[in-house]
C-alpha cells in the first residue's frame, strides 16, 4: 500500500483515509462501550489549547454538540498520559490507578493523536511529558510497543479485582 501514514505492531498499514476512520471509530466505540455519552448528548469539555482537546472536539463535533466549561463531563486525557500517571504512581509506591472513566481518548496514544491532528490540520500544544518516566518507557518500548496500553489494561484489571474482593467481616466482643 502506498501513502501509508500508520502501521500497527501486526504490520497492518493504513492510508490517511483509513487512519482517520480508524481513529474516529475508536473514539466513538470507547464512548459507547464505556457508556460515556451524557443523557442530553451534549459533550462538555474543559477549555484548553492542548492538542488532545482540539482533536477530541473535532471528532466529537461530527456527531454531537460540544461546549466548553470549567465543569466538563468528558476528559481529554489519553493513553500516553494515563500510562505515565499509573507508572509514576507505582514508582512512588502508590498502587492506585487514576480514574479511567469519561476519557474517550484512553486507548489512543500521543503519537496517534498528533498524527490525527496533522492529517486534519489541527493545531494545539503538546502535553508535557515526565522526562524520567519517558526515559524508562523508551527502554521498554523496544521490546513491547504496546507498553502504554498494557499498563492501562493491567491497572484496570487490578482495580476491578480489588473492587470485587469480599469485604472482611469484623466481629466485636461486647
Amino acid at each position: 500500500m502506498s501513502n501509508t501514514v500508520w502501521q500497527f505492531t501486526n504490520q497492518r498499514k493504513l492510508s490517511k483515509k483509513e487512519f482517520l476512520d480508524y481513529f474516529e471509530r475508536k473514539v466513538f466505540r470507547t464512548i459507547r462501550k464505556h457508556q460515556m455519552l451524557p443523557s442530553d448528548k451534549i459533550i462538555i469539555l474543559k477549555p484548553s489549547s492542548n492538542i488532545n482537546t482540539k482533536v477530541l472536539k473535532a471528532v466529537l463535533g461530527k456527531k454531537f454538540q460540544v461546549k466548553f466549561t470549567s465543569k466538563p463531563n468528558l476528559s481529554s486525557d489519553n493513553l500516553s498520559q494515563l500510562s505515565e500517571d499509573i507508572f509514576k504512581n507505582i514508582l512512588q509506591g502508590n498502587f492506585t490507578s487514576p480514574n479511567l472513566t469519561n476519557k474517550p481518548l484512553q486507548f489512543l496514544s500521543d503519537k496517534e493523536i498528533e498524527l490525527y491532528a496533522k492529517l486534519t490540520n489541527l493545531k494545539g500544544s503538546k502535553r508535557k511529558q515526565n522526562k524520567k518516566i519517558q526515559t524508562l518507557f523508551e527502554k521498554f518500548l523496544k521490546k513491547n510497543q504496546d507498553l502504554e496500553l498494557n499498563i492501562v489494561k493491567a491497572a484496570r484489571q487490578i482495580k476491578i479485582r480489588v473492587m470485587s474482593l469480599p469485604q472482611p467481616i469484623i466481629f466485636f466482643n461486647l
